[in-house]
């Protein structure tokens, strides 16, 4: 009676198992297969794909240049845009004349007064001339620090129809450093460097410039004091500057930093080695 109905059971465990074989290949059956997309439906979806990013970048762009929920990252594209000589596009796609103009007047460093340097002790020959690396929030650069200010001086580097590079001029005076100084006529980033554009002094002489037009000027007295303002020719020579040329804005002042605005200035790597230089403040080794 056991074997029977354990028999029994083995059999009706058996036929279970075909059922659900059974119902289990029904579903795969039923299970339709995917479809291929055909070109014109992948042609479609990028289309789709590409037009939401093109709704998504407009909506940035009028975001970021229309609105002031990115104001300080839009002031600092402005001007670095607005500061080179070949991508000011990218401000002047975006925004009228007005609006850049508010945003570089916003951003101008203002220079109301001119250096005193009537505190200031020259001492001579005290310590050699060093190189610092100076860093912070996305940027490196190195700083040259000369002991002896005397040892600065404001030379002509003009040859013929050109200007000397600066290692020519490291050579040529036996220097030890030298970099840029004022502006040249530079037509289609062509310039030679050999044509003044802006006021220069030199040996208390006005080689470049009107007389009567007042200049921000970064001078040098007899005695190698830094002597920084706003001046006309007379008012230099009054001022005691030997040798100047026009350049700014000035960054610190008596102590104060000129800076008030934490967006002033570019985005823009610099470095001494410019291919061409015309008047250029030097530092003699000996």
């Amino acid at each position: 009676m056991k074997l029977f109905t354990w028999l029994k059971e083995k059999v009706k465990r058996k036929e279970e198992h075909k059922e659900n074989k059974i119902e289990k290949s029904k579903e795969v059956k039923e299970k339709k297969p995917k479809t291929k997309r055909t070109w014109k439906q992948r042609l479609f979806l990028c289309l789709k794909i590409l037009v939401s990013f093109l709704i998504l970048g407009m909506v940035f762009i009028i975001l970021f240049f229309k609105t002031n929920l990115f104001q300080s990252y839009k002031e600092l594209w402005v001007q670095t845009a607005m500061t080179t000589m070949s991508h000011q596009y990218l401000a002047t796609w975006f925004l009228s004349e007005e609006e850049i103009q508010e945003i570089m007047d916003h951003l101008e460093v203002k220079n109301d007064e001119n250096s005193d340097n009537s505190g200031v002790v020259v001492r001579k020959n005290e310590g050699d001339v060093t190189i610092e690396k100076i860093t912070g929030t996305g940027y490196v650069g190195y700083v040259m620090i000369v002991p002896d200010a005397s040892k600065v001086k404001l030379i002509d580097t003009r040859i013929e129809d050109r200007g000397l590079k600066l290692t020519e001029i490291v050579e040529k005076y036996n220097a030890i450093g030298a970099i840029n100084a004022g502006g040249y006529v530079d037509p289609q980033g062509k310039g030679m460097g050999n044509i003044l554009l802006d006021a220069v002094i030199m040996n208390r002489e006005l080689l470049n410039g009107d007389r009567e037009m007042s200049s921000s000027l970064i001078g040098l007295d007899k005695k190698g004091k830094l002597i920084l303002g706003r001046y006309n020719y007379q008012q230099a020579l009054d001022a005691g500057i030997e040798s100047a040329i026009k350049f700014g804005p000035y960054l610190i002042v008596n102590g104060k930093n000129q800076i008030q605005n934490a967006n002033s200035g570019r985005i823009a790597s610099k470095n001494c080695d410019w291919s061409k230089t015309r008047w250029n403040y030097d530092i003699s080794s000996h």
